[in-house]
């Protein structure tokens, strides 16, 4: 039977599920394409670039990037018999869902 995340996660000290739970909300953030966020959002490319406060070039060179961790993170879940979501909450607009 293969194990649960809850049972892997007890082989590591608070500190280290501290650590693994920032790095997966790091991921998490990171992977997020932001032309698919602004269209689910609302935004136009512009708009994105007034909240983060980068150059068109910036953006578009992140929508690019991939995270390798995340994959990785999403394969494990994935083997675990699980599945992702993540919420996208900005204020003065609806929540937005994100499934894997």
């Amino acid at each position: 039977m293969p194990k649960t995340l809850a049972q892997i996660m007890t082989k590591f000290t608070n500190e280290e599920q501290a650590e693994i739970q920032v790095l997966a909300d790091q991921f998490i953030v990171e992977e997020i394409a932001l032309k698919n966020l602004s269209k689910k959002l609302g935004f136009s490319e512009a708009e994105l670039e007034q909240y983060l406060a980068i150059h068109q070039g910036k953006i578009s060179q992140f929508e690019q990037q991939q995270n390798s961790e995340l994959r990785i993170l999403r394969a494990l879940v994935n083997e675990l018999g699980g599945t992702m979501e993540i919420i996208v909450k900005i204020p003065n607009k609806q929540p937005t869902l994100l499934r894997d």
